[in-house]
């Protein structure tokens, strides 16, 4: 049986799964099994009622053994005859089939926000793949619609650790339906500055730390490869930060002369070991090392973001993104731009 969206249209939330399983192949509608019933406690949670959501799939008939990945090749091996191009993929015409519905209802639904669960629903919204990757994140479709990918709810009774998580998601899709999308910070980051660039922005945060004697917030990072620090970078506000380089190429190369780089460093130096200076990291005592190993001094360490959080809810993750899709307003998988900037798709 084909299985039949449900809900108001339009709607303010639209959810979309990946496709039907037993229990929604015998109803005909979406997300009325086991994880049905643990999705609607969920979305409870988060402020928003089951009822008041256009609820679809992308795919309407039941793959075998409920794994949507039987429709969808996943080696060109997998490709046969009856597969069909849809986005980067090669998939069965049933997936296809149901692609075009769900771009039919998106139109007819006008959704101020969609929900998107799991990886394929992620997939034929944005072409990204990896919900475990992107959750949380505010994404659009390519008609400008806010997306908010998250677990699958069959996924969370596989892995209960996740609903928690699924839960703040679904609050921060709540939010927008709202209020509207979270607007893109103002930022003002300096990147490949020059010399005279770095020394006047660091003498300027020297200035900075002397005017304010009750602590100067620095928020630092750095980045490191084969036991090297490739570049170093320091935020003053929620909008201005500076990236400084100090390796390149894959043979490590300095990237400024030995005199320049000297010059750099003791300004860092006198920086981050001001009596003023509140330094703030994630996972400083990597930080602390390297600089220490390579530099020689220890930044004045004020709060560290994966040690403060782990004290609160030690059984959940600790990575800077995690905690990022936690705690930020605006929140967008940036390792994932990254991979998708330097990883042009290949022709097929």
């Amino acid at each position: 049986m084909t299985c039949r969206p449900t809900g108001p249209c339009p709607a303010r939330v639209m959810i979309v799964g990946e496709a039907p399983g037993a229990e929604e192949e015998r109803l005909g509608v979406p997300f009325v099994g086991a994880s049905g019933m643990e999705l609607n406690r969920m979305l409870s949670e988060a402020g928003l009622n089951r009822s008041d959501c256009f609820v679809t799939n992308l795919c309407r008939v039941r793959p075998p053994g409920n794994d949507i990945t039987a429709f969808i090749a996943q080696t060109k091996k997998d490709v046969t005859p009856a597969h069909v191009p849809l986005l980067d993929k090669r998939v069965l015409p049933c997936v296809l089939d149901g692609y075009d519905l769900l771009l039919k209802e998106i139109e007819l639904c006008k959704p101020k926000v969609i929900i998107a669960l799991g990886n394929y629903a992620l997939w034929a919204l944005t072409g990204r793949s990896g919900v475990k990757h992107w959750r949380g994140s505010q994404l659009f479709t390519d008609g400008g619609i806010p997306l908010i990918p998250t677990y699958h709810p069959a996924a969370i009774l596989r892995n209960w650790s996740w609903r928690t998580i699924a839960v703040h998601d679904l609050r921060r899709a709540a939010s927008i339906a709202a209020n509207g999308p979270v607007p893109e910070p103002e930022r003002r980051f300096i990147i490949r500055p020059t010399f005279d660039r770095v020394i006047e922005v660091l003498g300027n945060l020297l200035v900075l730390c002397e005017q304010n004697p009750n602590g100067f917030i620095l928020s630092l990072d750095i980045e490191t490869a084969g036991g090297h620090i490739i570049c170093l970078g320091i935020g003053w506000s929620r909008a201005d930060a500076i990236c400084i380089p100090f390796s390149t190429g894959a043979g490590m190369i300095h990237y400024w002369p030995a005199h320049e780089e000297a010059q750099i460093v003791w300004l860092l130096y006198r920086l981050l070991t001001h009596p003023n200076a509140r330094v703030i990291w994630q996972n400083g005592l990597f930080d602390a090392q390297y600089i220490f190993r390579h530099w020689h001094f220890l930044p004045r360490h004020h709060f560290d973001s994966m040690i403060g959080h782990h004290s609160c809810f030690s059984t959940t993750p600790k990575s800077l993104d995690y905690l990022a899709s936690l705690y930020n307003e605006h929140y967008v998988q940036w390792k994932g731009i990254a991979r998708e900037l330097n990883s042009p798709k290949k022709d097929d």
